[in-house]
């Protein structure tokens, strides 16, 4: 009988460990959450038939993103935005899970969808556009 327990503790110490593997590896694979974010309006009148104008760079640079954890009270990462060109863009690396993700509140305006709840999948990109809206009227 001790012969039969000590083959199945062998037995389950030999899974457990192999099954511990397999969790740690799909652990470490993380997903990425990415996006476009636009400004504006940059100025008071915008015409319709205008050009657009270029935004300077801080216009991007001065904003930021934030991503809490899934009750949206601890902060994960401060995510800076990248000018490029019209637009900005922005990325971050998380682990799989539920999170929310928000903006720094300053001055008016607002940014929409902003707060939104997000599912990040381990290998995968969620995508989430983002637009500032700089109260000038």
């Amino acid at each position: 009988m001790k012969a039969s327990t000590v083959i199945l503790f062998v037995a389950l110490t030999a899974s457990a460990a192999m099954c511990f593997g397999c969790i740690s590896n799909a652990d470490g694979e993380k997903g990425t959450l990415s996006g476009n974010v636009t400004v504006g309006p940059l100025t008071p009148v915008e015409r319709v038939d205008a050009t657009p104008i270029l935004p300077a760079p801080e216009v991007f640079t001065s904003r930021h993103l934030i991503v809490y954890e899934a009750d949206g009270m601890a902060k994960v990462a401060d995510v800076g935005i990248v000018p490029a060109g019209y637009y900005g863009t922005y990325s971050v690396s998380l682990a799989p899970g539920t999170y929310v993700l928000d903006y720094v509140h300053q001055g008016i305006g607002r940014a929409s969808p902003l707060p939104m709840k997000v599912t990040i999948e381990a290998g995968k990109t969620t995508i989430v556009d983002v637009d500032f809206d700089t109260g000038i009227r």
